[in-house]
């Protein structure tokens, strides 16, 4: 029968720490998953919206909300161009979050790996 190691009260902090950061993690993925695909929404958008002819273009509805507003193909493009500033902008912000928390369940997992072998599975399964 394998021995086990004694868990201190400083392994059990580190545990608690890393459970917390896989649920930070695990939301990052979700939003900047959701960052790109709104950004590739956009981007399909602005494609559409150049393909329109003039006449077609006169009056695009556009969902703002619970509500249609009627743009003008410029204004529209404008419009998405903000839209897609301010995405590209929360995409970076949780990518380096995301980055940042990873590299910190990195160092937490070569400590508790270091410390408790194969007692413990820290590795997510997906």
């Amino acid at each position: 029968m394998p021995e086990h190691t004694k868990v201190s009260a400083e392994d059990q902090a580190l545990l608690n720490k890393f459970a917390r950061s896989y649920q930070t993690q695990t939301q990052l993925k979700a939003d900047v998953k959701e960052a790109k695909t709104l950004i590739d929404n956009i981007n399909e958008a602005s494609d559409e919206i150049l393909l329109l002819d003039d006449e077609d273009s006169a009056s695009i509805p556009c969902r703002i909300g619970s509500c249609f507003v009627h743009f003008n193909g410029d204004s529209l493009n404008e419009h998405l161009e903000g839209k897609k500033t301010t995405a590209e902008k929360v995409l970076s912000e949780k990518t380096s979050e995301l980055d940042a928390i990873s590299a910190d369940m990195e160092q937490i997992k070569k400590v508790l790996y270091a410390k408790f072998g194969d007692q413990i599975n820290l590795d997510a399964e997906e």
